[in-house]
């Protein structure tokens, strides 16, 4: 400007002075005009990039008259909405309040927040998606827009999220806890990553209730729960676990906890796996057992324990020498058993009485406990006598053999000792035999008797002594090898046939046989499924004798439905779990079912307990199958095997059949009657059918009829007989006379 005045002074004349001023006004005049026009083009840039971003904010954004005419919508709206443009959503709607709400008096509620507040925060409604009228959920928040001077409500603007899936989502999870708070147990999801920390999702209300622990308290530090294991379960606990996790298979578990209040529960849990990033994410459910536990307890201390020296029964030991005969076999190594017989106890027992007998003996069991390891087993197996397992691993036949003379000795000793029988004093002694074993043996009865037979040599050499079993010699495996090779003959040349026993119901009408195998050998005679089975389980003869069985009983039973008189004869037939598993096995039983003409109804399968210890959902799905035949399904020796009484439920049998060491002693024996009568009532609550096996005298049979057995069985009403003798025996007697009033009533 300096410079502008200089050259003004510089010009000196008038005219060149006004010239100058003229171009000095007019630049005065211009400079405001450029930037004013450069302003403007910058807000009009900033209000188109505004409008851009709304555009394209993922929340509806809109405007709209207090009269319910809509002004304008971003995209997200329109899309909400089900349209293309904002021209064709604006064209199409008419009225807010009734065209877009479900409930049309949540309009009128939201205006009245407007007027009254100037603005709405998170109005939840449900809508209807404009053009398609599918009803979804939103959420919209708006303030009132006002004329400055008159405070004349001008229009609303406000944004639209919309939220079905997050209310679909809580509604799921109310009516979810609405479910589980009435559920017995608990619902729960967590994830283990592979480094070992867990991370629990869900905890159903049920989990509280059962370990006191409130949900918050175990997602903040998830190793609460495995704290809660006893610690004697924590190994298997983490065991199955892993191997669950491992195999990416269900994790099913039982074990105890130590739950909140201090209390010992025991709990039932089943988990199913599902990969997840960096772990495996389980969804479970698990639930409070510790009642059946109980009454499992109570049923395995009356069926494997001696109510009066507290020590495994007979049926306990078998168990337990058969587990010692696989551990053995396994390892590599060898086993011993002490056959104990006490000497003189009937004479003590006799002359002193019960009670002093029952002391004499819980004090031996008592003794014979202290004088073993705890990884030893001491069980009563009879009235005086006992029996020792003793297991140490990795033993050498001689340094077996060494040991249990070692603890032979002691426990001879130990019975030396004077008895303290209340004012009695009783110096006692026993008999001990001796075996050694290493699990290659077929039968855990063999062994039992190889011991009592070297019981009986220390007897005869004057008890209070111990005697050596001496082993058997080649020539019994010799013929051993000969009864195999001729089993084969048999089975290729059908030298075996069928006989059959009747099963009766408790009116002693006969209404069935089970079928049984016989080998009639011509030089050694009948032969019985005991000599057989161990034959043919060890050798793979199993498909063959099934076969055989299979067909001769379809011929059978199709013989009997040609015969007025025989039509409605069921026949039960043994089967094993390996067999009915096999592949094939079901298409080929139903071909020849078809093939014979034979009603699959009649036909019932007996399987034994072992099915309850192998993959039970294998062997629900292979029964399932038979059942879609019409064949009924029957758990045989059912008692014999603890883990029945867990698993009956899982598996979809029509009936059980009673062991027939339980029925021998029912009339006699208080335990026996005991866990009978549990077994009917059991039973009875599953809806199963009942059957008793070797029903010997009428005692036995008033005993079951009065517990509510179905159907009996045995040689109190006939032995198993051919065909022949079966049809006569059926002729001639249908119905068997009733038993006497009088033999009843015992």
């Amino acid at each position: 400007m300096t410079e502008y005045f200089q050259t003004l002074i510089a010009m000196g004349g008038e005219q060149a002075w006004l010239i100058a001023a003229g171009l000095g006004i007019i630049m005065l005049v211009a400079l405001p005009g450029v930037r004013y026009r450069r302003l403007y083009l910058r807000a009009q840039q900033s209000e188109q990039n505004y409008a851009t971003l709304i555009d394209n904010l993922p929340e509806g954004i809109y405007r709209s008259t207090p009269d319910g005419r809509q002004i304008s919508a971003n995209k997200a709206l329109v899309k909400l909405n089900g349209y293309s443009t904002e021209a064709e959503m604006l064209a199409s709607v008419k009225d807010i309040a009734t065209e877009w709400y479900v409930d049309r008096n949540r309009r009128q509620q939201f205006r009245d927040l407007l007027q009254r507040n100037g603005r709405v925060e998170d109005f939840v409604s449900e809508i209807h998606r404009h053009k398609t009228r599918e009803r979804i959920w939103i959420s919209e928040s708006a303030r009132l827009v006002q004329d400055e001077k008159t405070g004349a409500p001008l229009f609303y603007e406000g944004s639209v999220r919309e939220i079905t899936d997050t209310v679909k989502r809580l509604a799921a999870e109310e009516q979810l806890q609405k479910l589980t708070s009435e559920a017995p147990g608990g619902l729960f999801q967590f994830t283990m990553s592979h480094d070992g920390n867990s991370t629990v999702h869900y905890l159903s209300s049920g989990c509280e209730r059962i370990h006191g622990v409130p949900p918050h308290e175990l997602r903040s530090n998830p190793r609460l729960f495995r704290d809660m294991v006893i610690a004697a379960d924590r190994e298997e606990f983490d065991r199955t676990l892993q191997a669950a996790s491992a195999e990416l298979a269900s994790w099913d578990h039982e074990f105890r906890m130590r739950v909140r209040d201090g209390t010992e529960k025991w709990v039932h849990l089943l988990a199913r796996p599902e990969p997840a990033a960096g772990g495996i994410t389980w969804h479970g459910y698990f639930s409070d057992i510790s009642v059946r536990k109980r009454q499992e307890l109570e049923i395995e201390e009356l069926a494997y324990y001696d109510p009066l020296t507290r020590l495994p029964n007979r049926r306990m030991f078998l168990r337990r020498m058969s587990r010692s005969f696989a551990d053995c076999a396994k390892r590599g190594d060898h086993g011993a058993l002490l056959f104990i017989d006490l000497d003189n106890f009937k004479t003590l027992n006799d002359t002193q009485g019960h009670d002093i007998g029952d002391r004499y003996l819980t004090e031996v069991g008592n003794r014979l406990r202290g004088c073993v390891s705890s990884r030893d087993t001491v069980a009563r197996i009879g009235g005086d006598e006992f029996v020792v397992i003793l297991e140490q691993a990795g033993s050498t036949s001689a340094q077996m053999t060494r040991g249990a003379i070692v603890v032979a000795g002691r426990l001879l000793a130990a019975l030396r000792d004077e008895f303290k029988l209340g004012e009695l004093r009783h110096v006692g002694s026993a008999s001990v035999g001796i075996v050694v074993f290493d699990g290659a043996e077929p039968r855990v009865e063999q062994i039992l008797k190889r011991a009592d037979i070297a019981m009986y040599e220390a007897k005869a050499s004057g008890r209070n002594g111990m005697a050596l079993f001496d082993p058997a010699t080649l020539e019994r495996e010799q013929e051993r090898y000969r009864l195999l090779n001729e089993l084969r003959t048999a089975l290729a040349e059908n030298q075996l046939e069928l006989h059959f026993q009747p099963q009766l119901d408790h009116n002693r009408c006969i209404t069935g046989a089970e079928a049984l195998v016989r080998w009639n050998h011509p030089a050694r005679g009948m032969i019985l499924p005991e000599a057989i089975m161990p034959l043919v389980t060890q050798f793979g003869l199993g498909p063959e004798l099934t076969s055989f069985v299979l067909e001769r009983g379809l011929r059978t039973l199709a013989q009997w439905q040609d015969d007025a008189r025989t039509a409605h004869l069921r026949l039960a037939i043994n089967m094993s779990l390996q067999t009915i598993g096999s592949d094939g096995f079901v298409l080929q039983l139903a071909r020849r079912i078809f093939e014979h003409g034979v009603d699959p109804r009649k036909l019932t399968f007996e399987l034994t307990e072992d099915v309850s210890t192998r993959d039970q959902q294998r062997a629900a799905y292979h029964m399932r199958q038979l059942k879609e035949l019409g064949i009924r399904l029957s758990l045989d020796d059912f008692g014999t095997g603890y883990s029945s009484l867990t698993f009956l439920k899982k598996l979809p049998f029509d009936e059980v059949k009673i062991d027939g060491s339980f029925v021998s002693d029912i009339e006699k024996d208080d335990t026996d009657r005991a866990l009978v009568k549990t077994m009917l009532a059991m039973a009875s609550n599953l809806g199963l059918i009942v059957v008793a096996e070797h029903v010997e005298n009428v005692r036995q049979e008033a005993y079951l009829r009065a517990f509510g057995c179905d159907f009996l069985q045995g040689y109190l009403y006939c032995r198993p007989v051919p065909e022949a003798e079966f049809l006569a025996f059926m002729r001639d007697a249908p119905t068997l006379a009733p038993i006497p009033a009088q033999s009843a009533a015992g």
